[in-house]
């Protein structure tokens, strides 16, 4: 039985008026089409968010429709040029990842070399994933200890 090629569409953002003006959006969508081509996978779509920074806490409405449709099942990869173009931040994208990971969506990075798709791109995510937990496990731990030495003071 042969298996389908991965729907996969891609997402594209810069975070100035004066980059939306250059070639950087065009560069980005160049490299995820070649790594879609050369994954014998289709391009069903790419996500544009044109000016927008990816600041904790911004609105990007490409973004947010983009995971609408992981919800609804249209698409099954979603491509990235590179992750600082997706998340600057690391709870932000590991969040992302993890929603697109419950709709069965998977990830690539292509500067990065990341793909989520192959047994080996899962493994890296779940190193990432418990590097990320311990990481913040330690950081609520500093918290804690500083907010009791505030309250011995």
């Amino acid at each position: 039985m042969e298996e389908r090629p991965y729907r996969a569409v891609g997402y594209r953002r810069v975070s100035s008026r004066e980059q939306v003006e250059g070639f950087s959006l065009d560069a980005q969508e160049t490299h995820i089409n070649s790594f879609v081509q050369a994954q014998g996978w289709r391009l069903v779509q790419i996500y544009t968010d044109a000016g927008i920074s990816a600041k904790k806490d911004s609105r990007r409405p490409a973004l947010e429709q983009l995971l609408k449709d992981a919800k609804k099942g249209t698409f099954d990869v979603v491509i990235v040029d590179k992750i600082d173009r997706f998340y600057r931040h690391l709870g932000g994208l590991l969040s992302t990842l993890d929603q697109l990971h419950e709709n069965n969506v998977s990830f690539a990075s292509v500067q990065e070399k990341l793909d989520f798709t192959t047994p080996w791109g899962k493994l890296m995510l779940t190193v990432l994933g418990m590097l990320a937990e311990i990481y913040l496990d330690n950081l609520r731990q500093e918290t804690r200890k500083g907010q009791r030495q505030r309250a011995r003071q």
